[in-house]
């Protein structure tokens, strides 16, 4: 379920304001992200680059595409803020030193977005985390087993 007042928000300003923990975002943008294990799936895939996703209209949207370097290969992602105000990335010490980051604050969470032909059937990898440092550029995939591969972005209608 999108969280209402991010998604108002983002409807009025910029993506990258209009959630106070998407900030660290715009240090990422168009510059090269590392990846040293890869994504799951794509062991070769390790450098990759943010980009907005330019929607269209008007107003910005929250959703990003990582673009790797190394392949024809993108993925739509947004900030974990747009999509669960209770969704929190586990972060411990060796994560932290992995990633040449001294505090969690210093990491941007992202989520693979799954695009489906009807926008009630997207969903979120909330299974499967992106952080980032936004100071050394380099990222990494968790698996978080407590939390769904497939979580819908949006709350269609009941079926």
């Amino acid at each position: 379920m999108l969280q209402k007042n991010c998604v108002a928000k983002a409807t009025m300003t910029s993506a990258l304001d209009s959630c106070p923990s998407a900030v660290g975002l715009a240090g990422l943008l168009n510059h090269e992200i590392e990846f040293p294990l890869g994504l799951l799936g794509f062991p070769d895939c390790r450098r990759f680059m943010l980009k907005r996703f330019a929607s269209g209209d008007a107003n910005e949207s929250p959703f990003f595409i990582l673009d790797s370097l190394d392949q024809e290969l993108s993925f739509p992602v947004i900030h974990p803020d747009f999509v669960s105000p209770d969704y929190t990335v586990p972060i411990f010490p060796q994560l932290l030193d992995s990633l040449g980051a001294k505090a969690g604050a210093e990491l941007v969470p992202l989520l693979i977005v799954t695009v489906r032909e009807r926008v009630e059937d997207t969903t979120v990898n909330l299974q499967g985390p992106l952080l980032i440092s936004a100071q050394s550029h380099t990222g990494v995939q968790l698996v978080v087993e407590e939390f769904p591969l497939r979580h819908p972005l949006v709350n269609g209608p009941s079926r």
